[in-house]
């Protein structure tokens, strides 16, 4: 001790000397420059840790008087719960009977405040919320507390926001709103362990869907990305698929004219045929027959044998009559399912009949075609052959004038010289 006490004397006999220089002190004393150096910033770190303790101590009091009665936001207990966290393994007293007495009030009151946001929002806030109170149960020392933390964080998930995925479920509207929050709890279930625990909710209301009763179901199911909710877009599909397959199925007619909008004939004249609901038929026909410009669609009802009130008789009669001279278009009404039973064996064979005499007709009318064809050609031959004629004749009439010119001009030249 006295061996310190001599180190420092002398330390600020230098000094003096120095007249309190800086420099030149650390130039004759380093060493004891440094050390001294070390322990005032180790106080000036013990006054900062000091401060900043007090600060957040203060922003812990301030917080729980928030939470009392300035909260109102899901935001705003987040922030004001962090900042008791941060002070949470020290908290004693007053304040730490404060915040027991009143950590319920404070949870539901949070709770509370996620009420009337979106599900895609909530899931993620619930999330947030839940991982929070993990953190509060690790930091809190006081058993209560820990406790309390250690059960919401878990209870929010479990309990709360399952709570809230199923409430929605029970209002599904199948609006592309509702494909947005429906992938959004697929990718939470998925994030679990066992993603059944919350997929189990989602099937439960699907199950007892029709999926053709209405346009916006039907599109609904259009709408799913496979890739993103997997096994729940499969089973959609394939529940809308079986609409098409028995018969029994009733589809509503809105959704058969938006298929037929959108390219899918083939799809609603294969239901039509195959349909065994006589009422659904019947409200179909009003809509559709006759009315879209479609032969194979009014054929497809034509095809069904269901009793309804219907007109085809007349309509097919119509028909014939329109396509009276085109033996390809008769032969092709007749082609039709259920033709015979429309309009009767009778009708049949005259059509049949009709179609035979324009067939014959036509074989007719291209063998006077053909022997046109022929007297045209051969006439033809005849004026090319007679223009042969005459182009050679020509050519010997000038051959001959031409060989009596010769012949003259021979003469004359020979009669010239005679005379000479």
């Amino acid at each position: 001790m006295d061996k310190y006490m001599e180190m420092i004397t002398h330390f600020l006999e230098v000094a003096k000397e120095v007249n309190y220089d800086v420099a030149a002190l650390y130039a004759k004393e380093p060493l004891m420059m440094q050390i001294l150096g070390g322990i005032i910033l180790f106080i000036v770190l013990i006054i900062i840790l000091v401060i900043k303790s007090k600060m957040r101590h203060a922003d812990a009091h301030k917080a729980l008087n928030n939470l009392e009665s300035y909260v109102e936001s899901f935001e705003e207990y987040q922030d004001n719960l962090r900042k008791i966290l941060k002070t949470l393994k020290g908290a004693k007293g007053e304040f730490l009977e404060s915040l027991k007495a009143k950590k319920e009030d404070y949870y539901k009151e949070q709770l509370r405040s996620l009420r009337d946001l979106p599900l895609e929002e909530k899931i993620d806030k619930y999330q947030e919320m839940a991982a929070l109170y993990s953190e509060l149960a690790n930091a809190a020392r006081d058993e209560e507390l820990r406790e309390f933390y250690a059960e919401k964080s878990v209870e929010i998930l479990e309990k709360e926001l399952l709570e809230s995925i199923s409430e929605y479920m029970r209002e599904f509207s199948f609006t592309p709103e509702d494909v947005v929050a429906l992938e959004k709890i697929v990718t939470y279930a998925n994030s679990k362990e066992d993603p059944e625990v919350v997929l189990s909710i989602v099937m439960d209301k699907l199950q007892g869907v029709d999926f053709g009763s209405n346009l916006e179901r039907y599109t609904f199911v259009q709408n799913l990305d496979a890739e993103k909710l997997g096994e729940i877009a499969t089973y959609c599909a394939e529940q809308q698929q079986k609409l098409f397959e028995d018969g029994e199925r009733v589809v509503a007619a809105e959704v058969l004219e938006y298929l037929l909008e959108n390219g899918q004939k083939e799809r609603v004249i294969t239901y039509i045929k195959s349909l065994k609901v006589p009422t659904h038929l019947q409200e179909l026909y009003y809509r559709f027959f006759n009315q879209k410009g479609l032969e194979e669609l009014d054929f497809a009802f034509i095809a069904n044998k269901l009793e309804i009130n219907q007109e085809y008789a007349k309509y097919i009669e119509d028909l014939v009559t329109d396509k009276w001279r085109d033996d390809k278009a008769l032969e092709s009404v007749l082609k039709n399912d259920n033709i015979t039973d429309v309009i009767g064996h009778d009708r049949v064979r005259i059509i049949i009949e009709r179609i035979d005499l324009l067939r014959k007709e036509e074989e007719e009318h291209e063998k006077l075609e053909e022997a046109l064809k022929l007297a045209k050609e051969a006439h033809a031959m005849a004026l090319e052959n007679k223009n042969r004629l005459d182009t050679t004749n020509d050519i010997i009439v000038s051959e001959v004038k031409n060989d009596e010119a010769s012949d003259d001009e021979t003469m004359i030249t020979q009669d010239k010289e005679s005379k000479l």
